[in-house]
């Protein structure tokens, strides 16, 4: 993971949940060589043309990566159409999705469906050029 405030959160963040969400920010930052990471809502959020990825810790346990369309909706909400066989994403609007992931071995697990949801999901929102 190439950027240091995303490192140093990971640092700071529960050993229970660390290996896992460090899975999750080197998938998604590994998705697209034009990916960027930062902090933005208090957690690992990812870029490229607008704010399209971003994960959290969850409450009850394990982690959770918001799939949308930028830091603020423009106009009614854009569809995004992904093929997930694997049936990671609970879509929340036609436009935002959430994947939940118990634990390290289960990022792990479901790393190659991950990255076809990913590689989906910025084709759709990002731009092409960057």
């Amino acid at each position: 993971m190439s950027s240091e405030v995303v490192s140093a959160y990971l640092d700071r963040t529960p050993e229970a949940a660390r290996a896992a969400l460090a899975e999750l920010c080197r998938i998604v930052a590994d998705s697209d060589p034009r990916v960027r990471a930062e902090i933005k809502w208090n957690a690992p959020s990812f870029t490229i043309d607008d704010h399209f990825a971003t994960t959290g810790l969850l409450k009850a346990g394990g982690i959770r990566l918001v799939l949308h369309t930028g830091l603020r909706r423009k106009g009614p909400p854009r569809a995004v159409v992904i093929d997930d066989p694997e049936k990671l994403l609970d879509w929340r609007d036609a436009d935002r999705a959430v994947a939940v992931f118990a634990d390290a071995d289960d990022v792990r697990r479901n790393e190659p469906a991950l990255v076809v949801i990913l590689t989906q999901w910025i084709a759709q929102t990002q731009r092409l050029t960057s």
